[in-house]
């Protein structure tokens, strides 16, 4: 038998719903729970997981796309939720009867053979995050929902072996699209979402020397596209020299079945999906 291996496994991601799995051997964590629990407990189940074998749910901050179930998840499988101080305030009432294990921003956390650390991110919540999350050596950042990076988020995502990173709109769709102009505002806004050339600028600050894996995530429905954001993201790194990076779309959610969600193993350092990965 192989010695464990950090896995990671896109369940969800979108603004209809985001959660990634992380499994170390027998150890399991979810980080995030945007999707109703009978749909989440389906997907885990898919993967071989009954949700009680969870050790936590790590929640990058409070909006239902990253937050739905997550509290009736917990109380029904008793699984401790795991966010800061202000993600539990924002949150209130729907976290009663439930275990939280506050984690404030910018500090570590062992959870079982995991390493947590979080970071702020520029987004509209009450104290939003990214999240790395490292096991066996390898380690995975994510950084969903923020409208603006800063040197602090480059720091924070370096040297990770896989990267979940926010590439939600084309600016040129957004424009176009039917969307009321408040909300274009606060979807292109410095606390709303990156379009896919911000995506690429920071990928190229980030991804520089040793190659790394790369997962595009939290892509809108109406102004995106796998094939928009990669060409983008790709087309800023061409232009910066950045070479050496391995870039995947995330589905809006899994496909039922066992091999049905895109699966990134550290022992492998491949990206796991059927046709929807350049590879």
């Amino acid at each position: 038998m192989s010695a464990a291996s950090l896995t990671i496994t896109a369940l969800a991601s979108g603004s209809s719903g985001n959660a990634l799995l992380a499994r170390y051997g027998a150890a399991a964590l979810l980080i995030d729970c945007g999707l109703a629990l009978r749909t989440l407990e389906g997907l885990l189940r898919y993967q071989g997981l009954a949700a009680a074998q969870l050790r936590a749910v790590l929640l990058t901050h409070e909006h239902g796309d990253h937050a739905l179930s997550a509290a009736a998840l917990a109380r029904r499988h008793g699984i401790p939720v795991v966010c800061n101080a202000r993600t539990r305030q924002a949150l209130g009432a729907e976290l009663e009867g439930v275990v939280v294990e506050e984690l404030p921003v910018g500090q570590r956390a062992a959870l079982g053979p995991f390493e947590l650390q979080s970071f702020p991110v520029a987004h509209d919540a009450a104290e939003p995050v990214g999240l790395r999350l490292s096991a066996g050596g390898a380690s995975v950042a994510v950084a969903v929902d923020l409208g603006s990076w800063s040197e602090a988020t480059v720091a924070a995502l370096r040297g990770a072996d896989l990267l979940v990173v926010e590439a939600n709109h084309d600016r040129e769709l957004l424009r176009a699209s039917p969307y009321p102009r408040a909300l274009q505002q606060r979807i292109c806004g410095a606390l709303g979402h990156l379009d896919n050339v911000q995506c690429g600028e920071l990928l190229a600050r980030v991804c520089t020397g040793a190659a790394c894996d790369v997962w595009l995530a939290h892509l809108s429905a109406q102004t995106n596209s796998p094939q928009l954001a990669r060409t983008g993201v790709r087309r800023v790194l061409d232009m910066a020299g950045v070479a050496g990076v391995r870039i995947g779309v995330l589905p809006r959610q899994a496909a039922r079945g066992p091999a049905g969600a895109p699966t990134w193993r550290a022992e492998e350092r491949l990206l796991v999906q059927q046709q929807l990965f350049e590879l």
